[in-house]
């Protein structure tokens, strides 16, 4: 897998917190996380922007 920031290697690495344990991919290069929440976080950010963007055309 490619990072996306700046087209690096990225790892499967296994973060922990006090109650959460998570895998998540991170760039070995950069140092970019990119995990499941991350995506659809931009997924939605990117699809908002892209209707925002498309404005209807008027008569």
């Amino acid at each position: 897998m490619d990072c996306p920031k700046c087209k690096g290697l990225m790892m499967l690495e296994r973060f922990s917190d006090f109650f959460l344990v998570f895998y998540a991919w991170k760039c070995i290069n950069c140092g970019a996380v990119i995990d499941k929440t991350i995506c659809n976080n931009r997924k939605n950010s990117l699809a908002a922007k892209a209707a925002k963007d498309v404005e209807p055309a008027s008569v």
